[in-house]
């Protein structure tokens, strides 16, 4: 009996000896995408290239200076995406906002999609 209880003992001991306790940290994503469908009446004609600017007041000194702005075009259909600066298309980004050139305009409305990622500078 004496035997059969350190057994015992020992199968426990070896059992509770082996548990961890892991900590599970579900971080919230802080990433933002904000969507815009541009008619072509809303381009500027400026120094022989089409313009828009689109207010983001997301695009803060944070974001602007240590995080990520990524910028896409969609297809008409809205199918496909593609990153800027794509074709004729290319884009500024400033505090506040962005502005998006192209060599010509477009006849349909364009969607786009502006995502800011956030990120924390490690310099």
């Amino acid at each position: 009996m004496k035997k059969l209880t350190i057994l015992m003992l020992c199968i426990a001991t070896l059992g509770l000896a082996s548990c961890k306790k892991d900590t599970i940290i579900q971080q919230k994503s802080q990433n933002r995408t904000v969507v815009f469908d541009v008619a072509p009446n809303k381009w500027v004609f400026e120094n022989g290239k089409y313009y828009l600017d689109l207010n983001i007041p997301e695009i803060d000194d944070i974001n602007f200076y240590d995080e990520g702005i990524l910028v896409y075009s969609a297809n008409p259909n809205y199918t496909n995406y593609y990153q800027l600066p794509y074709g004729d298309m290319d884009y500024e980004a400033h505090i506040g906002g962005l502005s998006i050139s192209r060599s010509t305009l477009p006849t349909t409305p364009i969607r786009i999609k502006v995502v800011l990622i956030s990120a924390e500078n490690v310099t």
